[in-house]
């Protein structure tokens, strides 16, 4: 399967949700991913840039060292 801008779960999609949306999410090579459950999601920016807890722009609860929690 080759999407022209992205793919999330094998559906191609024009974009991922960066930016809006319930769940938020994050690109890799051209596939949408969710971001972790502890990211917090900010309107109008984006909420994380990979799956872990230690890649949330701003976290939901807490932070412990890098990680959010």
């Amino acid at each position: 399967l080759s999407c022209r801008h992205y793919s999330r779960r094998g559906v191609c999609v024009p974009t991922c949700r960066f930016t809006q949306g319930e769940t938020r999410e994050f690109a890799q090579d051209g596939e949408c991913f969710e971001c972790h459950p502890e990211c917090e999601r900010i309107e109008g920016n984006v909420t994380c840039n990979g799956s872990g807890a230690d890649t949330c722009t701003r976290c939901a609860h807490y932070q412990d060292g890098p990680h959010c929690v």
